[in-house]
């Protein structure tokens, strides 16, 4: 099995994509405009205690005091105490964050650094995808970096290790990485309700407010009676850890899977779901399945979810999802680098909307000089009044 990662970066945006055999198998996607805190670790100050909650609210230099459980923290807590603290779950727009003095071992520089500091401060950032990939190289056979700054630090953090040096590639080619590897395809994949199944069903993914709904499908299964259901429900349990995963879908997930009337086939498709979901980082519990097919999961929650970084409620009642200006920025920033390195010499523009200029203008305008220095050139923008989408525009 062939093991990559693809890191694709522009100020105020990193991609990393792991692929084995080509296939996406985890993402992570930052944006400086949706800053994510969780596993950041901080020195906080208890800004009041709750004894009906059982909890305390400390200040760690965000909008709202983060939420501290009292069991997950020292015995003896008082108001005015410092400690630190590591985020479990961001905040989201009803509460703040959700803390716990639960970590592993300190490093004694961090600990310094906490000595010395006054609350609230942060201490530490949680892995980026470049800390994260090389610290589990003996899995990667390769790692692909389209950035040279990013490229340059990865050779510096590996510089004792001439193993991993080999496994390093800057790739400046003119089409998108990502686009190239198959990448980008399969993220906008995951921002789609239906998923094909080797088996010949499908599911429906469709997460809301207060849960997910995972309906399985038979598709062309649909008269092959049980031996058929199985097949697809077996198929369906071994696809949604991983689409969990990729999706970074949490808290109540209901799956609806077809009907078996046999205990130990519904047996035989719960722990194939529990198998797939013994590798996730964030952890989670299965239930026994209902004779109606219906499996309850429950995923923690650290970040937002995919579909919540990269796109924004529409439609009646914010019902439907579609791209928010600062991601169609960057998508027409990297067309844009294709588009003008395929055609020296001559000028580049981007003809968008007013919140996607804004956006360029804004969030991406650092994202927009990266690009524009590379080319050695501008990059032009046109205002177009009522436009969804861009064009890139050679001039």
């Amino acid at each position: 099995m062939s093991n990559q990662l693809f890191i694709s970066a522009l100020p105020g945006e990193v991609r990393a994509a792991w692929l084995a055999d080509g296939l996406l198998y985890d993402l992570v996607i930052l944006r400086d405009d949706k800053p994510s805190l969780a596993d950041d670790i901080y020195l906080g100050r208890v800004v009041t205690l709750q004894p009906k909650l059982s909890a305390a609210f400390v200040d760690i230099g965000a909008e709202r005091p983060g939420f501290l459980p009292l069991d997950e923290a020292p015995k003896g807590l008082s108001e005015g105490d410092s400690l630190i603290l590591r985020v479990a779950r961001d905040a989201t727009a009803e509460k703040g964050a959700r803390l716990t003095a639960r970590f592993g071992e300190l490093s004694p520089a961090l600990l310094a650094v906490a000595e010395s500091a006054a609350p609230p401060t942060l201490l530490r950032r949680a892995q980026d995808p470049l800390s994260m990939a090389l610290d589990a190289t003996e899995t990667l056979e390769e790692i692909v970096i389209d950035d040279p700054a990013t490229f340059a630090r990865a050779r510096q953090m590996v510089a004792a290790r001439p193993e991993m040096l080999e496994r390093l590639r800057l790739d400046l080619d003119t089409i998108s990485l990502f686009e190239r590897a198959g990448i980008e395809a399969q993220i906008e994949a995951l921002l789609e309700p239906r998923v094909g199944l080797p088996a010949g069903g499908f599911l429906l993914v469709e997460p809301v407010q207060t849960l997910t709904a995972i309906d399985v499908n038979a598709g062309r299964h649909d008269s092959a009676g049980s031996t058929g259901a199985l097949a697809v429900n077996l198929a369906a349990a071994a696809e949604i850890p991983r689409q969990l995963r990729l999706r970074d879908l949490s808290g109540l997930i209901v799956v609806d899977f077809l009907d078996l009337a046999d205990q130990g086939a519904r047996d035989r498709v719960v722990r194939t779901l529990q198998r797939g979901l013994a590798d996730d980082t964030q952890p989670g519990r299965v239930s026994p399945m209902r004779r109606s097919g219906l499996v309850e999961i429950t995923r923690r929650r650290a970040g937002p979810a995919l579909h919540e970084v990269l796109t924004e409620a529409c439609g009646i009642a914010g019902g439907g999802r579609t791209y928010d200006p600062v991601s169609q920025a960057f998508a027409a920033l990297r067309a844009a680098k294709t588009v003008a390195t395929g055609a020296p010499g001559r000028g580049v523009a981007i003809a968008a909307g007013p919140r996607l200029i804004a956006a360029l203008e804004g969030p991406a305008a650092a994202a927009r000089a990266a690009v524009e220095e590379s080319l050695g050139r501008p990059v032009m923008l046109r205002p177009q009044q009522g436009r969804d989408g861009f064009d890139i525009v050679l001039e």
